[in-house]
């Protein structure tokens, strides 16, 4: 009896299987804007959108065109960066030069001061030794005038010039 029953819409869906719901299209038939039952859509179609598609698709236009421009923000910026980044590296770089140059030229100058120290202080040990000599030679020819003094005859003590004040007399 279960049988009886299923056999009439076992036959209605094998009658409905067979019959064709829509046609294709031959390959000789020319193209009139569809493609099978399918109207054809491009790049120039157009869509009929209502009010809030129309506003969904301005904001998503609008945020995309943000977006992309946030993006070339974001670029120049991290080029900015980079360059800062270079440019403090070589201004650290340079900084790091200076100061190693400007220790090797206050050693430098410290030795140079401690070189002109020994110069001046062997100078002035010469200087000194010079007026010694000069002293020496000094005492030597008052000591050679005097005993010629001594051994002119008829040298006496008036005929002598007077002695500076504060020397011997």
């Amino acid at each position: 009896m279960t049988m009886l029953r299923v056999a009439p819409f076992l036959m209605l869906f094998a009658a409905c299987h067979n019959v064709p719901l829509g046609y294709e299209p031959k390959p000789e038939d020319p193209l009139d804007g569809y493609k099978g039952t399918y109207k054809e859509a491009g790049v120039n179609t157009e869509v009929d959108l209502g009010p809030k598609q129309e506003y969904l698709l301005s904001g998503y236009k609008a945020l995309r065109d943000d977006h992309a421009k946030l993006e070339k923000d974001y670029k120049d910026l991290q080029d900015k960066f980079l360059a800062s980044q270079l440019k403090l590296s070589g201004e650290g770089d340079s900084l790091v030069r200076e100061r190693t140059l400007r220790t090797q030229a206050e050693a430098e100058v410290g030795s140079l001061q401690q070189k002109r120290r020994e110069l001046e202080a062997r100078i002035l040990s010469l200087g000194i030794e010079k007026a010694k000599l000069e002293q020496s030679a000094l005492l030597a020819k008052i000591a050679e005038m005097q005993r010629t003094l001594e051994t002119v005859p008829g040298a006496s003590g008036l005929d002598t010039p007077a002695a500076p004040a504060g020397g011997k007399e």
